[in-house]
Formats: C-alpha cells, sequence, structure tokens
C-alpha cells in the first residue's frame, strides 16, 4: 500500500513563473510513520514544539521568503530548514518523487490545472509497483479539489482522455484532501513542490544562491515527470 501526497505550484507570469506545477510524493505505507517523526522532530528544533499547528507548518514559501510564522529568522538558518527537509525525501528508501509542469504560454484554453493534474496522476500511476494499490490526498484548495474529484473519478473510468492516456488502476478510491498544517507528508509534498518550481522559475538573489549551494547534493532527481507542451 502506498499513499501518494500531492501539492500544486500555480503559474506566476508576472514573477517570471510561466509553470503550473503539480509535485507529489509516493509513499509505501510503513515509511509513512517515519518520516512524520523525522519532520516533528525538525518541528522540535526549529518551532519549540511538535504539535500540529499552523505555527509548526512547513511551508516552504514562508522558509524561502521569510514570511508567516519564519519571518525574522535569520536567512541561513531558513535555508538549513529546507535543506533537512529536502534531504529527508531524498534519503527515504522507496519513496518515489514525481512532478508534471505545464507551460501555460503554450497551452489553449486556460485549463493549465487540469492538464497538469492529468499528467500528474498518470506518472503517479506509473510510479506504483505492479499489484500494488494508493491513495492520493492533496493540500486543500477549495478552487480545485472538487474539479480534481470530478476528473480523478474519469480517469479511474475511461482512463485519462488524450491519444496516449493510460489506465488508472493502481490509485484507488477518491482524491482525499487535507489541511497541510494537519500533516507533516503534506507538508514534505510542498516542499518538494516548491523545488520541483524552482526548475523552471527566475529566482535570483543572495538566497537563491545559498539554497542552491546548500541542495547541490542532495538528490532529488524525480523517479516520474512531465514537461509538456515542449
Amino acid at each position: 500500500m502506498f499513499v501518494t501526497y500531492f501539492d500544486e505550484v500555480k503559474a506566476m507570469p508576472q514573477n517570471g513563473q510561466n509553470h503550473y506545477i503539480v509535485a507529489g510524493l509516493v509513499v509505501p505505507a510503513d515509511l509513512i510513520g517515519q518520516l512524520e517523526t523525522a519532520v516533528t522532530d525538525l518541528s522540535e528544533k526549529y518551532f519549540g514544539t511538535r504539535e500540529l499547528v499552523t505555527s509548526s507548518e512547513f511551508h516552504a514559501s514562508y522558509c524561502y521568503f521569510g514570511k508567516g510564522h519564519c519571518k525574522g529568522r535569520p536567512m541561513a538558518e531558513r535555508i538549513e530548514m529546507l535543506a533537512e527537509l529536502l534531504k529527508i525525501i531524498s534519503e527515504a528508501d522507496g519513496l518515489k518523487r514525481v512532478y508534471a509542469a505545464i507551460d501555460t504560454t503554450k497551452l489553449w484554453g486556460g485549463n493549465a490545472p487540469e492538464v497538469a493534474f492529468q499528467h500528474f496522476v498518470e506518472r503517479a500511476e506509473l510510479a506504483i509497483p505492479k499489484d500494488a494499490a494508493a491513495l492520493l490526498i492533496g493540500d486543500l484548495d477549495d478552487q480545485q479539489a472538487h474539479n480534481m474529484v470530478r476528473e480523478f473519478q474519469r480517469y479511474r473510468q475511461h482512463g485519462t482522455p488524450t491519444k496516449w492516456g493510460i489506465h488508472i488502476k493502481s490509485l484507488v478510491d477518491s482524491v482525499h484532501f487535507c489541511r497541510s498544517h494537519h500533516s507533516r507528508l503534506l507538508q514534505l509534498a510542498d516542499v518538494y513542490a516548491f523545488h520541483v518550481a524552482g526548475y523552471f522559475s527566475k529566482r535570483t538573489g543572495r538566497f537563491a544562491d545559498m539554497f542552491a549551494e546548500a541542495k547541490k547534493d542532495i538528490d532529488l532527481f524525480p523517479h516520474r515527470y512531465k514537461e509538456w507542451p515542449k
């Protein structure tokens, strides 16, 4: 049994980020407790608590830009925090890293969220071992949640709707949603999605340079991914 935790990063053309990204982690069920403990240990280290509350949530953009409950924290500490979270992802045995990135400048119809979700579901399906099953759990976004549930049921019934679509057999039930501050694994998915977004953005400056240096030796190469349209 596996659980796939995912998050999205919306395109922000005004900031040079033209890709809509859905990224996540396909996690063996027996690894979840170990990962929760590792992230909770970091929560105690940086926030002084093991409780699952908003003030102890690892939110990558807050860490990176020094916002929310990361405001006022030294740059070096915030970089260290992100690097330690990425190491947890990298070193987790059996965990699969998956993403889909859709270039909105080459897409007609304004349906980037649906296209990104479809390609992510396909890649997550391919990342799951044969004869295994997995649930999908996403960070709750009220705007997209209904659409994702509807589209996912169509994928399961009819396959994904493209010429090269596939049947969805390993991902079962429905798409489930949870607030990220209630799930340490969703927080890891958020950090991974933020990292993936860095492939397609124009982050510059001292923090960007120091962050790139801190993670240069961390293996975060995806096990399955799709970048479209080329």
